[in-house]
């Protein structure tokens, strides 16, 4: 493909920092390298400063949506977190502190995010906040974000808004990537000539990932139909159903957390639409195949991040910690929870690597590290000195359902 729309933060290269040091996971392969500056304990935004800091603890809050229509994404991707904290807090935590993780719940309203994220950031503090998923929720947070200087790390939505953010630490595929390789995937299970619906939640994210996708579809000699949108509370999509049949398009494209790729995906079964559907990270979950039906094995998620279950390096730590809380059966096909476990164990290296001097500083160095973070094969390395966001092609899979396994499956193009 020539010419793409990217989208990349001024410079490459994050806040300077310096690197002093170099420790390793005992849950995770994870590395990193953090500098180490003195800063006093206590509030205040400045990088000396160390809100939700004492000599034994460290306060870190999660945001999200743990019991609304997103819940079936977030709060998955909650629960791994939670175990990469669980398992270093076990093991003496990180630091010489124990870790403190508290719970903001959004139920899916931006009201109650901005309220959430000012009781982390003003009435009880936290060193990074961690969630923040839903582009709409940036949008009424980012300038908040930038006043408060607070680490925002791994929220599993990713927009332009959110890669220019300096102090967002995204370590999804960017939607351009994602752009990329859905539609070089597409081309090749298309021969090149589909006719595409593009499906999309009623959010910014799904604005832009409309744009990016009729930028791309000439380029691999693709038609775009339509731009449906779907309420992410919905649980039908009939009537845009009814329009990509009318359009008789052969193939669509989704960008939708959990809820709205369920909607999309039941319709398309109770319709009769029997066309593929190509489905960016949000909806990628055994909700989406499960819903699908016989439709399941044309269903396409493309993520930067394996479920758990996969044969990768880092399998045993992560399925030791999800069956010790009881977690593996219910979650090891939730690329969510890898995906959390993965940035649990990303904050938990950069505490340890700030030592006793934590602080604000400390802190965002040792995420910035230059040597980055090896993530036991869950996805590729991530390292915040060189980008934010993914922003290779090749990081990102194409999973689906095999009947025959009976479970999800990375699957190349044709």
């Amino acid at each position: 493909m020539s010419g793409p729309i990217r989208w990349r933060r001024a410079g490459d290269v994050r806040r300077a920092t310096a690197v002093v040091g170099v420790v390793a996971s005992a849950a995770l392969a994870l590395t990193a390298c953090a500098g180490g500056s003195t800063g006093a304990t206590g509030g205040g935004s400045g990088p000396g400063s160390a809100p939700g800091v004492t000599d034994t603890t460290v306060k870190l809050a999660y945001i999200g949506d743990l019991s609304g229509p997103d819940s079936g994404t977030e709060l998955t991707y909650f629960k791994g977190i939670k175990a990469a904290i669980d398992v270093a807090n076990a093991n003496g935590g990180a630091g010489g502190r124990q870790i403190e993780l508290a719970t903001g719940d959004t139920k899916f309203d931006t009201a109650q995010a901005i309220s959430e994220f000012k009781k982390y950031t003003t009435d009880d503090p936290a060193l990074a906040i961690l969630g923040i998923n839903v582009s709409s929720m940036f949008e009424a947070l980012d300038t908040r974000i930038k006043a408060a200087k607070i680490p925002i790390v791994g929220p599993v939505g990713v927009t332009k808004l959110t890669l220019d953010n300096p102090y967002v630490y995204q370590a999804q595929a960017d939607l351009p990537t994602s752009a990329q390789a859905i539609g070089k995937f597409m081309a090749a299970e298309q021969s090149g000539s589909a006719k595409v619906g593009v499906a999309t939640i009623s959010t910014a994210s799904g604005d832009e990932w409309f744009d990016l996708f009729k930028q791309a579809a000439p380029e691999i000699g693709a038609t775009v139909a339509s731009h449906q949108k779907i309420d992410p509370a919905a649980v039908e999509a009939a009537a845009q159903v009814a329009q990509f049949k009318k359009e008789g398009d052969t193939a669509v494209t989704l960008h939708a957390g959990g809820g709205g790729g369920i909607a999309l995906v039941k319709s398309m079964l109770t319709g009769g639409l029997d066309v593929p559907v190509y489905s960016t990270f949000g909806a990628n979950g055994p909700a989406l195949w499960e819903a699908a039906g016989a439709l399941a094995p044309k269903v396409f998620a493309f993520d930067a991040f394996a479920p758990p279950d996969s044969d990768v390096t880092g399998r045993a730590a992560l399925e030791a910690a999800m069956k010790a809380n009881g977690d593996w059966n219910d979650y090891k096909d939730e690329k969510n929870y890898a995906e959390g476990w993965v940035i649990g164990n990303v904050v938990i290296k950069a505490i340890d690597a700030a030592g006793k001097d934590l602080n604000l500083g400390t802190f965002t160095a040792a995420l910035e590290s230059p040597d980055g973070y090896d993530t036991g094969g869950y996805s590729a390395p991530i390292n915040w000195s060189k980008s934010n966001g993914l922003s290779d092609p090749s990081s990102i899979k194409a999973f689906t359902f095999d009947p025959a396994q009976g479970r999800i499956v990375e699957v190349k193009a044709p």
